[in-house]
């Protein structure tokens, strides 16, 4: 992967902070916009299906795939709507989740060659009827497809996987699997492999990532840093619109200056 860093002198840079803050207002040239939050997702936002193991305890998992998207490239949040975790006797399984992000190397949809590439974990808790729980992840780089998975153990005739049967990708996204352990580091050694456009639950999982650009000093969007992402700074600066607000506190000050220069000066990743 080529790094990509702009050639600006600290001489440039200091005069940039100067007429930031003598309230200067450049145009913004090519400006297409700070870069935002992209998440990915296949559900509508509503639930009807639980599904889980109905004759047998399992380490289960269940995944969607997803296409990576420029400004969308790292992952770092994951959410997850969830069924309960008790069984039919109202015995409470394990609250323990793992979840996964997933390389497709041949980008082709089919996890059975996938590998785990970062990770996260956190506890179930009863959140409600379609509600999401957000997960931390170890921050990770996708590009093409990826996968999202969810890994727990599980009591029979329990059912935490949640799906939205309305989803426009008709379950073809979408994957469960069963293990006698845990088992998210290699899912296509799994006992029991299941694509849901191929069962009787037609449906997506409720699983969402949350996507940010590997490159947030990169304004114009084109995909290097130089004068024209400087001059789209600027001008969101000055205006006090929401990407001036590098550091999100609400306030346009030196902070945010230094913000973004230090987020011009580490470059960006080039896919």
């Amino acid at each position: 992967m080529m790094n990509l860093r702009a050639g600006f002198g600290i001489g440039f840079v200091s005069a940039v902070c100067t007429l930031c803050l003598a309230g200067a207002a450049w145009g913004a040239g090519g400006a297409g916009g700070c870069p935002g939050d992209v998440e990915y997702l296949h559900d509508d936002g509503v639930g009807t299906f639980n599904i889980g193991p109905s004759q047998f305890d399992a380490n289960m998992i269940w995944m969607n795939s997803f296409e990576a998207v420029s400004g969308g490239e790292l992952i770092e949040r994951v959410r997850v709507s969830f069924g309960g975790i008790d069984d039919d006797n109202g015995v409470m399984g394990s609250t323990a989740v793992r979840i996964g992000i997933l390389n497709d190397p041949t980008d082709d949809h089919d996890p059975s060659d996938a590998v785990l590439v970062g990770s996260g974990a956190g506890v179930w808790v009863d959140a409600g009827f379609s509600e999401f729980l957000e997960f931390d992840v170890e921050p990770t780089v996708v590009s093409g497809v990826f996968y999202i998975a969810v890994e727990m153990d599980i009591l029979q005739r329990a059912n935490p996987a949640r799906m939205d049967p309305d989803s426009a990708s008709g379950g073809s996204q979408s994957w469960l699997f069963y293990h006698d352990g845990m088992n998210l580091d290699d899912v296509g050694s799994s006992l029991f492999v299941l694509r849901m456009s191929d069962s009787p639950f037609l449906g997506a999982w409720m699983i969402r990532g949350i996507g940010s650009s590997v490159c947030p000093a990169d304004l114009s969007g084109d995909g290097v840093l130089d004068f024209f992402d400087i001059s789209a700074f600027l001008t969101f600066f000055s205006a006090q619109q929401a990407c001036g607000d590098v550091n999100g506190d609400g306030l346009f000050d030196f902070f945010d200056i230094s913000a973004f220069l230090n987020q011009f000066g580490a470059g960006c990743e080039s896919f």
